[in-house]
Order: structure tokens, then C-alpha cells, then sequence
């Protein structure tokens, strides 16, 4: 498989959309900084409380923003799987697929190539754009308002980890309809689909739980969800340590859904008429 693999990451790279997705990923990474910079300029020139722009300030870190890029309910991390889906895709459209198989290829190692690329260009993307929003940031604000440590360092670590993990679970759920559906566009009509209802959904649940009590039945379960919601799972990044119950949250049934959409993608390829 290594091969397949190998000639699909060639493939990719050549594409003409890969370099547009670079232009694109570098462009939001210094865009971003640079508009939340002009928004707190724009508070010291109208707020007349220095409270308010004081509070705006200290939510306005380069720590927030850079774990903001990761999300995939929005910005870049909405534009890259529609390109990553095109991308691959053409590997159905000119016929490749079917000559590989002609040249003996199995199903199984076509198909984990094809996995293993989309998570290899997702990773790669989300990973390098979220360091270079960090560079541009750092120019303009503090990494956090307090000191940095050995301990932020470990949570920074982690932190990316679960992003990564994120990533993960999108190839995973964006390789399965590509190869279940019968084209590039219904691939990326029925992800954009499943985005925008858990992004609806993350919204809705990370609101409601604000007014609960803590010790509700209620307030576990909305943040369950919150957590489990990897379009844009309100734990990662959103403090300085772990605690268990927010891991297990996160990490039960991201893996688990993780596994099944690989396992449902390998079932449909092997059934995908290819003619």
C-alpha cells in the first residue's frame, strides 16, 4: 500500500488546488490577527469605559486564537475539506481508481490510501495554519495573560493532540461519503450537511448550559455534547488542565464514531461499482 500511498500524495501535491489551499491558509492566517488587532484599535477610540476594552483585551490572546483556527464550523477549517474532497475525487472522475485495480490494487489498500492522504493534507493544513496564525498573533498580542510555564507547554501538547484527533474524525466522516456518494458534489453537499448541523447544534447546547446548575442531571448532559461535538468541542483550549470526565467526554465517542466511519467506508467502496 505504501505505493498507492505514495503516488496519491504526489497526485495531491501537483494538484493546482493544493497550492490555492496554501494561498488560502496563509491568507487567513495573518487576515485574522491583523482584524481582531484593528477591532481592539477601534475600541480605544470609541469606548470611553477602559473597564469594557479591559475585558476584551484579556479574552483577546493569541492562545485563543489559535486554537479558534482548528474549529471546522467555520473559516478555514470550513474551506479545507471541500477542496481536500475535490482533490480526491478526481481519482474517480479520470478513472484511476479503476486502473488501479485493473493493476491488481486491492479495494482495502486503495481505499486506506485514500484515507491516510485526506488525513495527511487535513492535518497538515489545519496544523500549519493554526502555527502561523500563532507567529502572526504573537506579533500583535500575548500568547495568555499570565506567565508561560512547563505546565502550559504540556497543555499546549495535548491540546493539539485532541485537535489533531479532531482532524481525524473529519477525514474519516469526509472519505466515507466520498467514496459512498457518486460524485465530488454530493460528497461535499451531504459534509457540509452534517457541518452545519453540529455547528447548529454546538451553538444551541454551549448556550443552554450557561443558566444550569452544575449539579443537574441536565448540565452533564449538555456537556457531554459540548465536549463530544468535534465541529467545535468547547473543551480543547478553552482552559489550562484536563480534567478526566471532560477527556472521556471528548474521547469515547470521537474514537468510537471515528472507527465506525472508517468501517462504513471500507464496507461501501467494496461495494462501489466502479464502471
Amino acid at each position: 500500500m505504501l505505493d498507492l500511498l505514495k503516488a496519491d500524495l504526489k497526485r495531491a501535491i501537483k494538484d493546482r488546488l493544493f497550492i490555492v489551499l496554501c494561498i488560502i491558509a496563509g491568507a487567513f492566517a495573518v487576515i485574522t490577527p491583523l482584524l481582531y488587532k484593528g477591532m481592539l484599535v477601534l475600541l480605544e477610540w470609541t469606548m470611553a469605559s477602559t473597564e469594557g476594552l479591559e475585558m476584551f483585551e484579556l479574552t483577546m490572546t493569541a492562545k485563543s486564537m489559535f486554537f479558534g483556527t482548528f474549529s471546522f464550523g467555520g473559516d478555514f477549517g470550513l474551506i479545507l475539506p471541500i477542496f481536500v474532497a475535490i482533490i480526491l475525487c478526481k481519482d474517480f472522475s479520470n478513472g484511476t481508481i479503476r486502473n488501479k485495480i485493473t493493476c491488481g490494487k486491492s479495494r482495502r489498500s486503495i481505499y486506506f490510501s485514500l484515507l491516510i492522504t485526506c488525513s495527511i493534507l487535513t492535518c497538515a493544513f489545519m496544523l500549519a495554519h493554526a502555527l502561523l496564525t500563532l507567529l502572526v498573533s504573537l506579533i500583535f498580542f500575548e500568547y495568555q495573560s499570565t506567565p508561560f510555564s512547563w505546565g502550559d507547554f504540556g497543555y499546549l501538547m495535548a491540546s493539539i493532540g485532541l485537535q489533531l484527533l479532531c482532524c481525524l474524525f473529519v477525514c474519516a466522516l469526509l472519505t466515507f461519503f466520498i467514496v459512498f456518494m457518486k460524485n465530488a458534489g454530493l460528497a461535499i453537499v451531504m459534509y457540509f450537511v452534517v457541518s452545519f448541523l453540529m455547528t447548529i447544534v454546538g451553538s444551541i447546547t454551549q448556550t443552554m448550559v450557561m443558566p444550569v446548575p452544575p449539579d443537574e442531571i441536565a448540565y452533564n448532559v449538555l456537556e457531554f455534547f459540548n465536549a463530544a461535538n468535534v465541529f467545535m468541542s468547547s473543551i480543547i483550549g478553552s482552559g489550562t488542565t484536563y480534567q478526566l470526565k471532560e477527556l472521556l467526554y471528548f474521547l469515547l465517542p470521537t474514537v468510537a464514531f471515528t472507527a465506525i466511519f472508517v468501517t462504513l467506508g471500507l464496507v461501501a467502496f467494496r461495494k462501489k461499482d466502479l464502471k
